[in-house]
């Protein structure tokens, strides 16, 4: 409660995002995480505030483009990338965007065109990008699934002191180093076991 407490207090109240100083400016990546621990807690009954949650769509509207609105950059009026878009994708449906919706559509189409394995390794990329994907269900996850399946389990340490971890990946790993790169690698793993997906509970995607 406490925790849930902070993360309220530190909401930016004119743009609707967080940062990585209290009522700071937003930007896509610390909205992300923000509202996943607010999600976790209202579903372990904290109430969350009706306004937080405006100001989190007023946030998202404010770093989306696309000809449907489902593209999304890092902060406002800066240049679309594939992670803020798979990070915003799953934001969206983390708050009730259908998965079929022609801004989800947009979104998940973009993504997919950089699978895991496809140019440089970033595993926060692929993190967000198999909630998002995992979420959107159907050919998206299949697609997104096969990559990345194939892909980090491929990139594991098998030999050595360091066996079981995952080097640093090229892009974020010099500042998280291999700790990192491996949570993020076994929590991209781990999604068929942690999640049911929110848009279509009669269905779980299929599993490794």
């Amino acid at each position: 409660r406490r925790a849930i407490a902070y993360t309220l207090s530190a909401q930016d109240t004119a743009g609707g995002g967080w940062r990585y100083r209290t009522q700071e400016s937003g930007d896509t990546s610390q909205l992300g995480w923000q509202l996943m621990a607010l999600k976790s807690g209202e579903l372990a009954g904290i109430a969350v505030p009706a306004d937080t949650w405006k100001g989190v769509e007023r946030f998202l509207r404010s770093v989306s483009s696309g000809t449907q609105g489902g593209l999304a950059s890092y902060r406002p009026s800066e240049e679309v990338s594939r992670t803020m878009t798979a990070e915003a994708l799953m934001c969206r449906l983390f708050l009730g965007l259908s998965a079929d919706s022609a801004a989800a559509s947009e979104a998940a189409s973009y993504v997919l065109g950089q699978l895991p394995g496809q140019r440089r390794h970033d595993v926060y990329y692929y993190y967000y990008g198999t909630l998002a994907m995992y979420e959107m269900g159907g050919i998206h996850w299949q697609r997104w699934n096969d990559a990345m399946r194939n892909t980090l389990p491929a990139m594991q340490v098998q030999s050595g002191p360091q066996a079981g971890s995952w080097d640093p990946d090229p892009l974020w790993g010099q500042y998280g180093g291999r700790i990192y790169s491996t949570a993020l690698s076994t929590l991209c793993l781990e999604i068929y076991y942690r999640y049911l997906p929110l848009t279509s509970t009669s269905q779980t995607p299929p599993g490794p």
